[in-house]
């Protein structure tokens, strides 16, 4: 009976000529209209009503003679009528109403910012969905509840569509200009709809372009709800993924950026976010000496990463190895490799893992640059007990970007004394580096030679001359001479005959 008497006095009031007052009354009867929210079954007013409504909200919005007053109002009716997928799919077709959304929001001011970011919250569906138990969903059935359903328009590919049209348009420029305000609900909001544009990567460069990037640091490091926080780093993580660090984090902003994406590393935060927070810290690894030492120094941070290197999931497992290879070009993590620990241990025993190929691979690299930077490292790779295997597995390897790692590795070990080099030489692994220097030999009778194939060549070929070297190993020549000078030592046995039955002679 209120809402019947209300809305009688606000259909009055929205025939009124003063458009201060037809616009306030406009964003009740939008409230009105909204009070069913996203549940496509429950509709206040006439199917199309809603519809009628948006229309009006945009004669206000685009009409370039309205004062901001009368535009902030309508943004702020559209702000709800938005929650019904038919208003949305009207909406985004409207490609002036759009534009002058954004250009709207991209004034900054507070009094906007309510109307703007909740439509494009809206738009790109970037709310929390509760999610519906199916045995609750079962008794609600049973005792004849109102269950809410979803609208057809509201699936992923609708809202997937509306997101790069938004994305496309420039909204990042107007989020960026309302995220100074000081309200931390607003600032979540701001959040969840730039992580719901980062979720697509081809809308990550327009993201940082329109100064995206600098507003998420800021986002996820102060003056946000927590909720809002771990949106804006989520965010941060999947441009850190597929920029250019040096680019979308450029100068203080790569070391700002390490905090808010390693709290993505915590086990309460969903797989997704796990993954992804450490594929971007992998990629900023690779920027310089600074961020790594940032990284390295935070136990918090270094000790998230290589929990994950533990990980049953393949993919998390396999990112956090890339990520640790990755800072293995610091001198930093080559001492703390160095130190009373199994790290090189296990990074050996990871060369050996047959689950996943780009694990052995990362591996591989990890144990190659460091064992290249420190000798220390290279008797440690005997720590394991099976290391010839490991070993033997890399150089072995079908894939031969994974086989110059091994290479390397050996290589490497060669150079770091007498003892180590024994220790290698004493295996097949020696006879491996022969059949690779081998296999490219053959190569080159070929039409095109394998260039990573007679980079293995190269490298294998040294190792064996530092044997040489120490005199573990002889060239044809030398044997032939040393065969010729000790002709006893090849002397065959005579022959026995075979032992007779009951021990006779």
């Amino acid at each position: 009976a209120i809402l019947n008497q209300g809305l009688e006095i606000i259909k009055s009031l929205y025939k009124s000529k003063d458009d201060h007052i037809k616009v306030r009354a406009l964003v009740g009867l939008c409230k009105v209209g909204a009070s069913g929210g996203s549940d496509a079954s429950l509709r206040p007013f006439a199917d199309g009503s809603s519809t009628k409504l948006a229309e009006a909200c945009r004669r206000f919005l685009i009409n370039p003679g309205k004062d901001d007053d009368l535009r902030r109002w309508a943004a702020e009716g559209l702000s709800f009528l938005t929650m019904d997928a038919d208003v949305k799919e009207k909406l985004i077709e409207d490609r002036a109403a759009i534009e002058a959304l954004i250009e709207l929001g991209k004034t900054g001011k507070q009094n906007v910012a309510f109307g703007v970011v909740s439509t494009l919250v809206n738009l790109t569906n970037s709310f929390d969905k509760q999610e519906i138990n199916p045995e609750m969903l079962e008794l609600a059935k049973f005792a004849k509840h109102h269950i809410p359903e979803e609208h057809e328009l509201d699936d992923q590919d609708f809202v997937d569509k509306r997101v790069a049209i938004l994305g496309s348009m420039g909204i990042t420029s107007a989020l960026v200009a309302l995220s100074k305000t000081e309200s931390q609900n607003l600032r979540e909001l701001i959040s969840r709809v730039l992580n719901a544009v980062c979720q697509q990567q081809e809308l990550r460069g327009f993201v940082v372009q329109q100064g995206g990037s600098k507003a998420l640091v800021q986002l996820a490091l102060e003056g946000n709800t927590d909720r809002g926080k771990r949106f804006a780093a989520q965010a941060l993580s999947r441009v850190g993924i597929t920029q250019d660090p040096a680019i979308a984090f450029p100068g203080q902003r790569s070391c700002d950026v390490i905090r808010p994406i390693c709290q993505l590393l915590d086990q309460d935060c969903e797989a997704l976010e796990n993954f992804e927070a450490l594929m971007a810290l992998g990629n900023l690894a690779t920027l310089n000496e600074s961020v790594r030492l940032r990284i390295l120094k935070e136990s918090n941070y270094i000790q998230g990463i290589e929990d994950y290197t533990f990980e049953e999931h393949v993919l998390l497992r396999r990112a956090a190895v890339q990520c640790w290879t990755n800072l293995c070009s610091s001198p930093y993590q080559v001492t703390r490799c160095e130190g009373k620990n199994d790290k090189v241990k296990y990074c050996v025993l990871m060369c050996g893992d047959d689950s996943d190929p780009e694990i052995v691979k990362a591996a591989s690299g990890a144990l190659a640059m460091l064992t290249e930077a420190s000798t220390k490292i290279c008797e440690k790779v005997f720590e394991s007990s099976q290391w010839e295997e490991c070993l033997l597995s890399v150089l072995a390897n079908t894939d031969y970007n994974v086989v110059i790692r091994g290479a390397v590795v050996v290589y490497n070990m060669t150079q770091a004394g007498e003892n180590v080099a024994k220790k290698i030489f004493e295996t097949q692994i020696m006879e491996v580096l022969q059949a690779q220097v081998l296999q490219a030999n053959l190569d080159m009778g070929n039409a095109q030679t394998n260039p990573i194939l007679q980079k293995i060549k190269t490298i294998c070929q040294k190792a064996l001359d530092e044997g040489h070297k120490y005199g573990f190993i002889r060239t044809q020549a030398e044997a032939i001479e040393e065969a010729e000078r000790n002709p006893e030592e090849d002397k065959i046995e005579p022959w026995m005959p075979a032992p007779k039955a009951g021990g006779a002679q």
